[in-house]
């Protein structure tokens, strides 16, 4: 009797959820034109990303081994870059507070 109630109370829980207004909207818009026609756009948008992929690295006859060691290479490279702007910056405050000094100085 016990697998009864449980049958009897999973029906009425997934007819109650089918039945929400919002699950309604969700199943229409499934089942519809815009979504069949967002799918097929996003399923030519990741076929266009591979082909480019493939192309970028397949031209170049690299192994996904020389392609991942190019990766990490202009990762740590724009890293490098990054720190080397920030130190350009440093040099530049130290160099004006370096005149603000001399100035002080030299009016003593």
């Amino acid at each position: 009797m016990a697998g009864g109630n449980f049958k009897r109370s999973s029906a009425e829980i997934i007819a109650g959820l089918l039945s929400d207004e919002k699950v309604k909207r969700v199943r229409e818009y499934v089942r519809g034109e815009e979504f069949k026609a967002d799918r097929e756009r996003i399923r030519r948008s990741a076929a266009d990303r591979l082909k480019d992929v493939r192309k970028r690295y397949g031209s170049k006859k690299r192994t996904p081994e020389a392609a991942a060691r190019e990766r990490t290479l202009t990762l740590r490279l724009a890293e490098v870059e990054a720190e080397a702007a920030d130190i350009r910056i440093r040099l530049s405050e130290l160099l004006e507070e370096e005149g603000k000094l001399r100035s002080e100085l030299e009016e003593l």
